[in-house]
């Protein structure tokens, strides 16, 4: 799925983090991430590359929700 404004980076996905966009202008990446090896569920994260700083978007057990919420912040911002 196309966000605009924002691009998929899949070279970027492994590990815990499972989908990463980052914004056309590269000043925000949107990560979404497997925290379920820690009994935490799934988390959405905004990382400002200017700022170096990072906010939680959303916290949810399901990851499909986690996706989901990730995409309409990104398509609302």
């Amino acid at each position: 799925m196309s966000i605009d404004g924002w691009r998929r980076r899949e070279d970027l996905e492994g590990g815990k983090q499972f989908r990463v966009w980052l914004t056309d202008d590269g000043g925000e990446e949107l990560y979404v991430e497997n925290l379920t090896y820690r009994d935490a569920g799934y988390a959405v994260y905004l990382y400002d590359v200017d700022d170096d700083a990072w906010t939680t978007v959303a916290e949810t057990d399901s990851k499909a929700d986690a996706v989901e919420r990730a995409i309409e912040w990104a398509e609302e911002h």
